[in-house]
C-alpha cells in the first residue's frame, strides 16, 4: 500500500505539469487584454505597456509560463491582476464554502438515493421501480439553473422560506448556515441523487442475480439480510466511483448553482476571473481544482480496498 501511495502521489506531478500547459496556453490564445480591461477604454499606449511591464506580459509566452511555474514550486500562486490581492489564500477561502456546499449536497442525494435505489432493485419492474427510473430521468435531464430558478422562486420569494442572508461556516452556526446552504444544497443534491440512484438499482440487479446471493437465500437468510448482509457490500463499488466522480466534479463545476444564489465560492471566483481576463486567479483556480479531483480519485482508489479485501495495489 505503501509503494502505490507513493506511486500515485508522484504521478500527480506529470498530471498537473500537463494540466498547467494546457491551462497556460488556452487562456493565451482567449482574445483580450487583461491590461486594457483593467485601465479602460481611454488608457493612452504608454500607460499600457507600462503595466505590461510590471505584470511580466511583455515577455515571451515561455519565459511567462516559466517564471508562473517556478513560483507555484515555492506554493505561490500569484497576485490577481485585477485586484493585486494574493491568489492562493483566496483561493482556499472561495475552497471553503464550495466544499460545504458539496458535502451538503452529496449528503443530501447519498442519504436518499442509496434507499430509494435498493429499495426499486429489490422490487424490480414493480410500480414503485417505474416511478423510480422516471423520477430520476427527471433528474438527470432537468439542468441546475431551472431547479435552481424553481426553489428561488418558489421557495425563498412565494413562501418567505430561507431568505438570502450572508454566508456563514456551519462550523461558526451551524442552523444560520443550514439557511444560506439548503436550497443550493438541494438543487444540487437532486442531480447528484439521480445518478446514484440509477446507479445503486442497477449495481444491486447485477448483484442480486450472482451465485452467493442465491447461496445464502438456500442457507434460508432472509430477505434484507442477504440484500444488507451480501449484496450491499459487493455492490458498493461501482456506486463509490460514481460518489467520487460526482464531488471532483461538483467541487470545480458548481459555477452555475454558486452564481444564481450569490456564493462567493471557487466556481464563482474563477468565472469572475475569466471575464476579467484575469490570468494568474483563472490558472491558479484551475490548477487547484485539477489537484483536488485528483486526490479525491486517489482516496476513492484506497476506499476500494476496503471494501472489497480482494483488491491488491
Amino acid at each position: 500500500m505503501g509503494t502505490y501511495l507513493l506511486k500515485r502521489v508522484l504521478s500527480l506531478i506529470p498530471i498537473l505539469f500537463g494540466i498547467s500547459i494546457l491551462v497556460f496556453a488556452i487562456l493565451h490564445l482567449v482574445p483580450g487584454d487583461p491590461v486594457s480591461i483593467m485601465l479602460g477604454t481611454e488608457a493612452t499606449e504608454e500607460s499600457v505597456a507600462v503595466l505590461r511591464a510590471q505584470l511580466g506580459l511583455d515577455q515571451p509566452i515561455l519565459l511567462q509560463y516559466l517564471h508562473w511555474a517556478g513560483r507555484l514550486l515555492h506554493g505561490d500562486f500569484g497576485v490577481s491582476v485585477h485586484t493585486g490581492k494574493e491568489i492562493l489564500p483566496e483561493i482556499l477561502k472561495r475552497f471553503a464554502v464550495t466544499l460545504q456546499l458539496t458535502l451538503f449536497a452529496v449528503s443530501v442525494g447519498w442519504l436518499a438515493a442509496i434507499p430509494i435505489g435498493i429499495l426499486s432493485a429489490v422490487r424490480a419492474h414493480s410500480k414503485l421501480d417505474i416511478a423510480v427510473r422516471i423520477v430520476t430521468l427527471l433528474g438527470i435531464s432537468v439542468p441546475n439553473f431551472a431547479i435552481a430558478t424553481l426553489l428561488l422562486l418558489g421557495v425563498s420569494l412565494y413562501l418567505g422560506w430561507f431568505p438570502p442572508i450572508d454566508v456563514v461556516s456551519f462550523w461558526e452556526d451551524p442552523a444560520e448556515a443550514f439557511q444560506v446552504f439548503v436550497l443550493p444544497a438541494v438543487t444540487m443534491g437532486i442531480f447528484v441523487a439521480a445518478g446514484v440512484m440509477r446507479m445503486t438499482r442497477s449495481a444491486f440487479l447485477e448483484t442480486l442475480e450472482k451465485d452467493f446471493i442465491r447461496t445464502a437465500r438456500a442457507k434460508g437468510i432472509g430477505k434484507w439480510g442477504v440484500v444488507m448482509g451480501h449484496a450491499f457490500r459487493n455492490s458498493s463499488i461501482p456506486i463509490v466511483t460514481l460518489a467520487g466522480m460526482q464531488i471532483g466534479s461538483l467541487l470545480g463545476g458548481a459555477v452555475i448553482v454558486e452564481q444564481l444564489f450569490s456564493l462567493p465560492g471557487l466556481g464563482q471566483y474563477i468565472l469572475e476571473a475569466i471575464y476579467l481576463r484575469d490570468y494568474p486567479v483563472v490558472q491558479g483556480g484551475v490548477l487547484f481544482v485539477a489537484l483536488v479531483f485528483v486526490l479525491v480519485n486517489l482516496l476513492i482508489d484506497l476506499i476500494y480496498t476496503w471494501i472489497d479485501p480482494r483488491i491488491k495495489y
